[in-house]
């Protein structure tokens, strides 16, 4: 089986998911899978497609601190992205992984955790969607199905910041907000922590296109033309990911 490939780098979250729809609209046409890789710049807070915005974000702390807030295409809980994080999406035909929705959460995560085991972590996949490193948090993941095509994006921690995050994503009682962070930063972790050498967004994207490559049993790695979808990624950004309709429809 062939995959096209994409390392697009550093963007904001509102390109982030256009590219992401975009391509998952290019996947339903020409049934080729590809796997992207990329990370958030600025700083950004995203949330699932069925949550609403202002009771999921501070959406005032985030405005103040020039950080976009974007409602995401697939489901899921409300995240901060930072440049201390590495991002990938798989795309899909549907009928190359599992119809079960939680195994094939499983079979696309393991292209990360059989990565991360060659650094010698030893992680597991967590039902429903996470990847746990001795019982902390490393990544979360989501996952939507459209018109025969799987799209599952995930981010994996290579640091964390649970007091900004906590400062841009709301909680159910703000009284217990200071024990939830104290327990936030018990049950996840940055996998650098656990590393003798750091892992940054460059290394990792070599390590992760040979590990998704093996898992998925790839016979060839082309790369992923972008300049071809730039007007509809625009299209997506400006009226969709980028406009208030949209991010704050719920």
């Amino acid at each position: 089986m062939q995959i096209k490939f994409l390392n697009s780098g550093f963007n904001s979250a509102s390109y982030n998911f256009a590219v992401d729809e975009a391509i998952l609209e290019w996947v339903k046409e020409n049934k080729v899978p590809v796997l992207r890789f990329y990370g958030f710049k600025p700083t950004a807070c995203t949330i699932g497609y069925f949550q609403g915005m202002e009771m999921e974000i501070d959406v005032k702390q985030a405005l103040e601190a020039n950080i976009e807030c974007v409602r995401r295409l697939t489901g899921g809980g409300a995240v901060m992205h930072d440049q201390n994080q590495f991002t990938y999406s798989l795309i899909i035909p549907e009928e190359l992984v599992a119809k079960n929705i939680l195994e094939s959460y499983e079979q696309i995560c393991n292209g990360l955790i059989n990565g991360l085991k060659g650094l010698g972590l030893d992680c597991e996949f967590s039902p429903l969607n996470d990847i746990v490193l001795d019982g902390q948090k490393i990544s979360g993941n989501a996952q939507t199905r459209k018109g025969g095509v799987v799209l599952q994006h995930g981010t994996l921690l290579l640091e964390v910041d649970v007091d900004l995050m906590f400062s841009l994503l709301k909680v159910p009682d703000e009284k217990m907000k200071d024990k939830l962070i104290k327990s936030v930063k018990k049950r996840v972790t940055g996998v650098n922590r656990h590393l003798e050498h750091d892992l940054d967004f460059d290394s990792a994207c070599t390590l992760f296109l040979e590990s998704f490559t093996e898992e998925f049993k790839f016979s060839s790695v082309t790369q992923f033309d972008l300049d071809s979808l730039e007007d509809q990624i625009k299209m997506l950004q400006d009226e969709k990911y980028g406009d208030r309709s949209w991010n704050f429809k719920y």
